[in-house]
């Protein structure tokens, strides 16, 4: 996992994730198949290989650490640090998809939703005004049977892209929205993630 990344790899990531938007699998639940389902729990996991570009989530392992602000980037690379963020946003990205699914599934079929999460990049400040930043995330979506964990369907690589400011003037336009939200870029992020498969799961419009 790269929790920081040279300005060339993070400038084609960006664009890979703003080409990707969200590659969906055709739903091929019945109506009746969906009403009969039990949402019993999320699960989340981040793919050891996923690039992750998420500066909140180190400055949380340095705070816990007690690492000062210049340092961060020496212990950025370390094993630890790398597990760290990684189980920071798996727990991040289950508590922003159990909200969105909340009273989704009520039926009587046990079900959970497995989420594998490959890439996740919310760029920082110094980064949108030098190349430009990206905020979104790639995860695969697989929906198991939860007494015999077979799996029901999986929507893999489902991509969200958030508008970012870049260069100087974008920048400080997209932190004066950014800073009048009640809701935090990661969690935005998370929670466009958790709409778009609902919306995909029960064939909603909007």
């Amino acid at each position: 996992m790269g929790v920081f990344l040279k300005p060339a790899r993070l400038a084609a990531l960006g664009l890979v994730l703003a080409l990707a938007g969200c590659v969906s699998v055709e739903n091929s639940l019945s109506q009746n198949d969906i009403a009969d389902m039990k949402l019993t729990g999320v699960a989340v996991n981040v793919d050891p290989a996923a690039m992750i570009i998420w500066e909140d989530g180190l400055r949380a392992y340095a705070a816990a650490k007690g690492v000062p602000d210049d340092q961060i980037m020496g212990f950025a690379r370390t094993p630890e640090a790398r597990a760290y963020v990684r189980d920071a946003l798996a727990a991040r990205v289950k508590v922003g998809v159990e909200k969105v699914m909340a009273g989704t599934l009520i039926g009587r079929r046990p079900v959970r939703l497995e989420v594998t999460v490959r890439n996740f990049e919310i760029a920082g400040p110094m980064m949108s005004i030098l190349i430009g930043g990206g905020r979104g995330m790639t995860a695969d979506a697989t929906l198991v049977d939860a007494r015999t964990g077979a799996v029901i369907i999986t929507s893999p690589k489902e991509s969200v892209v958030l508008p970012a400011g870049s260069g100087l003037l974008g920048t400080a336009v997209q932190a004066a929205i950014d800073s009048g939200s009640d809701q935090s870029v990661t969690d935005k992020v998370i929670g466009t993630f958790g709409q778009d498969y609902r919306h995909w799961l029960l064939r909603e419009t909007s």
